[in-house]
């Protein structure tokens, strides 16, 4: 059975090369803290024109310093911050494993270069977007 980030990761033009340990974890917690924000009803959904560029990657960044060394409390902090949660069982399943990896390295990646993973994030979701609306013309 597929996660739900492979599912997303999957829809990847093929120029966005597959990241490992460390970064695919950065990644797909990115992924899932992105679908699981609610987009009609926080706060999130008011200010989409900042999304990307501001809100994203500032709240991911301030949360390694807030959360501490430990990823269980960065997705705490980050979650709560963008009012995000997993929309599914298959969601929260995933999020419960990649919460158990290494905190350290991930972090690392999510202070440093938060901006690269918040314009990998966005490629995979406007891809993601891209197929389900052509599936739907269909």
């Amino acid at each position: 059975m597929t996660s739900p980030t492979d599912r997303w990761l999957a829809a990847a033009p093929a120029g966005l090369p597959p990241l490992e340990g460390p970064a695919s974890t950065a990644e797909r917690l990115l992924l899932l803290l992105h679908y699981g924000i609610d987009w009609d009803s926080g706060w999130v959904g008011r200010r989409r024109e900042r999304y990307w560029t501001q809100h994203l990657p500032n709240r991911v960044r301030v949360a390694t310093y807030i959360g501490g060394g430990d990823l269980d409390r960065w997705w705490s902090v980050v979650s709560r911050s963008l009012e995000s949660e997993p929309t599914n069982t298959d969601q929260r399943l995933e999020l419960a494993t990649l919460l158990r990896e290494e905190s350290e390295p991930v972090l690392t990646l999510l202070r440093e270069r938060p901006t690269s993973y918040v314009l990998r994030t966005r490629i995979v979701a406007e891809a993601v977007a891209a197929a389900r609306s052509s599936g739907r013309k269909k």
